[in-house]
């Protein structure tokens, strides 16, 4: 029988700039209208049933690796350079852009016309590029990825974990019933992360993270 397969990539906190293309003054469809109803809703029901407990990024660390057996992947491992590289270039650009010098302004879309956008990627790539050159000593983060084994080598789960910013994102890929499983252990850990009474009240980006990702 052949193996069904799937895959998801779930972001959550400071993922870095990501680029969108939309009409402008476009009108939002019925089935976007409802969606987009749905989405309160659950937002809604999010923020009245979420508890005012919150865990530091360590003790989520611990939580993953003891709950659900994720292990650390080591700073020599042949994928984590790269990684650490581009989200290190990724905050760069969100948090420090003034370290890039010409390229401290983010690029503009002047019109959704081929030439145009083609100019705006090669800008874009041309500004990831700068950033992943500013030396660590001048821009620096504490990364960490975690692994989940499987006896399927076509099947993964990871989380990155970035503890200067607090960043907390992760995805899982090969087997739907494993890609279901990630999506409620993902769930858990933002659970698990919580929010303070604080947070609640003053809608903090922490808070809102929260919510954004319990009501996928």
């Amino acid at each position: 029988m052949k193996k069904s397969a799937s895959a998801v990539s779930v972001i959550g906190g400071a993922d870095g700039p990501t680029s969108i293309f939309f009409k402008k003054n476009a009108k939002l469809t019925l089935k976007q209208k409802i969606q987009r109803a749905k989405n309160k809703i659950k937002r809604f029901y999010v923020d009245k049933t979420l508890s005012c407990e919150s865990h530091s990024l360590d003790e989520v660390i611990e939580y993953i690796v003891n709950r659900y057996r994720f292990a650390e992947v080591d700073k020599d491992a042949e994928e984590f350079p790269e990684e650490y590289q581009q989200m290190r270039a990724s905050f760069i650009i969100q948090y420090a852009p003034e370290l890039l010098g010409e390229s401290t302004a983010c690029p503009k879309l002047k019109s959704e016309s081929p030439k145009d956008v083609e100019a705006y990627i090669r800008q874009s790539e041309e500004r990831m590029q700068r950033a992943m050159e500013i030396p660590s000593t001048e821009f620096d983060i504490d990364f960490h990825k975690f692994k989940k084994a499987f006896d399927d080598i076509n099947d993964t789960m990871y989380i990155v974990i970035e503890k200067k910013y607090a960043y907390i994102g992760g995805g899982a890929g090969g087997n739907k019933k494993v890609v279901k499983n990630f999506q409620s252990i993902y769930k858990d850990i933002y659970r698990y992360y919580g929010v303070t009474k604080e947070d609640k009240v003053s809608k903090s980006e922490r808070y809102k993270d929260v919510v954004r990702t319990l009501s996928q």
